[in-house]
This record gives structure tokens, sequence and C-alpha cells, in this order.
């Protein structure tokens, strides 16, 4: 694994790190509805110093953790609409996927594109084994792009995740590598 965060690409996006001078951007994004409440780790409110942290952290955290996030840029116009990422579990081969996008970025297919790219760059570069991802069972949206992106529903960790007071069921998500390049 490279020590540089990367860039990629699809036909409508440009995923790749972001600037100090999106720092704004991002906090406002990430203050939208159902952002922190759909997400494990994103706090409420988010603030300009969380987002200025999460930028400046982008790529140490890349190289001392494996977590590869990348904004999520709309080709065309540069807009940033969101982050994805690919937390990568090196010694079992593994990918967590994750992310989020802008609420009028939503049922765009963005997403979709986001999450393809990220699979793609797992299991061809990095040579990953295994893709997953989770979600609370409320978030329909989020388990709809990853079925549509060729995860398969493992199931259901009932109570698995306390947020906000309440324990929260989670339905989870992978696909191996012989899955992904089968489906090709």
């Amino acid at each position: 694994m490279s020590s540089e965060l990367p860039q990629l690409s699809t036909p409508r996006l440009l995923m790749r790190a972001l600037e100090k001078h999106q720092a704004d951007r991002l906090c406002a994004l990430a203050n939208g509805p159902k952002i922190a409440d759909n997400t494990a780790s994103i706090p409420s409110p988010y603030t300009l110093e969380t987002a200025q942290d999460f930028i400046d952290g982008m790529q140490e955290k890349y190289r001392s953790t494996g977590l590869l996030s990348l904004g999520v840029h709309v080709r065309d116009t540069g807009e940033l609409i969101g982050v994805a990422s690919l937390r990568i579990h090196a010694d079992h081969h593994y990918g967590h996927l994750g992310g989020w996008a802008a609420a009028d970025a939503r049922n765009l297919g963005y997403a979709t594109e986001a999450a393809t790219a990220l699979m793609d760059y797992g299991f061809a570069e990095l040579g990953l084994h295994r893709v997953g991802s989770q979600c609370f069972s409320r978030n329909k949206e989020s388990a709809r792009v990853m079925e549509k992106i060729g995860l398969q529903y493992e199931g259901c960790r009932r109570g698995a995740f306390f947020k906000n007071g309440v324990h929260e069921d989670l339905l989870v998500f992978a696909t191996l590598r012989e899955d992904w390049e089968y489906r090709l």
C-alpha cells in the first residue's frame, strides 16, 4: 500500500484528499440533516475545528491506521458533495466501506459511484480479499447503496451499536474479490 492518498475518478466524480480551504464547505455539509444521525463517528454539531482536524489528518490516518478517506467532488464543477472511506485491515486483506453524501447530492447515484470506485481500488490496487460495510437498520438509503454495488446481505447484528441512548441494529453486507470480479 502506498503511503500517499490516491486520487480516484469515475465518469461523474473525482475523489481526492481534501484541502485546507475546503474546511468551511466540509463543516456545512457534515452538519446537514441525517449525517451525524446515520453515521457511527461524525459528531453533531460538526465544528470548523473538527473539519480542519479531519483534513489535516487525512494523510497521516491513511499511513498509520489504514483509513483511506477521500473527498467526493462532482467532476464538472469541482463541488465537494461528501466523503467516502475505506478502512483497510491489511492483516486480514479486508476493507470496510463508509461515507456520507450531502442532502442535495442524494438519490443521484453519486454514493453508488463513489463506493464502486473504492471497491475497484480495494480489490485491484490493494489486493483485498473481502470488502464489507454496515449501516443502521433504519438507514434504508445506505442499505440500498450496498445492495446496488454488489455487497451481499449477511445478517443483522441486533442491538450492536449504542447511539444517542438507543441500541441500534446493524445490517451487515460484504462481498469477496471473486464475486466482485465475476460480476464484470
